[in-house]
């Protein structure tokens, strides 16, 4: 088996040392680089990789990779897509090759990312197709690009022992590009849910919500829209911003994808925005019982902080459900161990217990 790990890059010198050592192992490393003004090229030429100098006018991602695919040697039998700001973990080789059969295209491998390069703690983690045969792959969208199959049939297999890591920059600037090219997507194939999704995340991020809630709800109407915790991610956004709606956008949600604990904790801020307690103890109930995440890209890790428990334990202490109280008081506080308001309210729910049980 002969492998080709390629990539694009463009002003990567912080990543290039790391991106080829951790790509050591394959028999080809190929970058083609977009007109990068900092030393990246002789990074990487120092670092032994092969880098092609290449100009795409007018950018787009989809015809730079394809044009970095091209340069990939007609012997290779397994290329492998990684970015610059990604690194394969020790070790991927020989998992690849005895995860890799005869009759397979492409192979699903673990990206986790990290907030920095020397903290180890995954922030979320999920399957990519990062590794696929020489012949039949083409990327397509001008951003957010998708690795498809030209073939006949496409035959895919998974190995989650090969890790790929990513720590992602972004102060990058070619991340402003990303809305403009997102429309040109959206324009050449409006009924791809994918790029409507997320081109209506991204102009809620732009305070653009009128168009937003327009393509967010078109991407919910769309028949291949099938996916339940990216469609209860829409209705999350909506509810976001339609604040008079919020409560019925966000019960869509919860029924879409009753798993995720994202919603509940949604919920429960709803419900204390209210002082609903009786709703807010039952959000916060059945979001504590969730845990396990999805494995998605669409993983919060905030979600999994100490608020569920806070206002789990105010719920309990408003319907005078005192043990509760201090028991969720308690693992807010084990999960946030510096913050004085939650030791302040601990302090005060072991007080009204000992109180409501010196009544009894």
């Amino acid at each position: 088996m002969k492998v080709a790990v390629y990539t694009i890059a463009l002003n990567e010198a912080a990543n290039a040392e790391r991106w080829a050592n951790s790509a050591a192992d394959a028999d080809y490393r190929i970058v083609a680089d977009t007109g990068s003004t900092d030393d990246t090229v002789e990074r990487l030429t120092a670092a032994g990789v092969t880098v092609h100098r290449i100009a795409i006018r007018p950018w787009r991602f989809d015809t730079a990779r394809n044009a970095a695919m091209a340069l990939i040697p007609d012997d290779v039998d397994v290329c492998c897509t990684m970015d610059m700001d990604r690194s394969l973990e020790p070790g991927w080789r020989p998992k690849l090759e005895a995860a890799w059969t005869p009759e397979m295209t492409a192979l699903f491998c673990q990206t986790v990312y990290r907030s920095s390069v020397d903290n180890p703690t995954p922030l979320r983690s999920f399957p990519t197709k990062n590794f696929h045969h020489r012949w039949g792959y083409r990327f397509k969208r001008a951003v957010h690009e998708a690795l498809v199959f030209s073939g006949e049939k496409e035959v895919t297999g998974s190995c989650d022992d090969i890790v790929m890591s990513e720590v992602q920059d972004h102060a990058k600037p070619t991340r402003s590009n990303y809305l403009p090219l997102m429309e040109i997507a959206h324009k050449e194939e409006p009924d791809d849910g994918q790029i409507c999704f997320w081109l209506g995340r991204d102009l809620m991020w732009a305070n653009q919500h009128e168009r937003a809630i327009h393509l967010l709800k078109h991407y919910l109407s769309l028949p291949a829209s099938i996916w339940g915790e990216e469609r209860s991610e829409a209705m999350r956004y909506i509810a976001r911003m339609q604040p008079q709606d919020k409560l019925l956008w966000l019960d869509k949600a919860r029924i879409e994808a009753p798993h995720r604990r994202e919603i509940w904790l949604d919920l429960a801020e709803e419900f204390h925005g209210r002082a609903d307690w009786l709703n807010l103890f039952w959000a916060c109930a059945n979001g504590i019982e969730k845990t396990r995440r999805t494995g998605s890209y669409l993983d919060d890790a905030s979600c999994w902080g100490f608020r569920l428990f806070d206002l789990g334990a105010i719920a309990s202490w408003r319907l005078n459900a005192m043990e509760r109280a201090v028991e969720w008081g308690q693992k807010a506080l084990e999960l946030d161990q510096n913050n004085q308001r939650l030791k302040d309210n601990l302090d005060f729910f072991v007080r009204r217990r000992e109180e409501v049980s010196l009544r009894k």
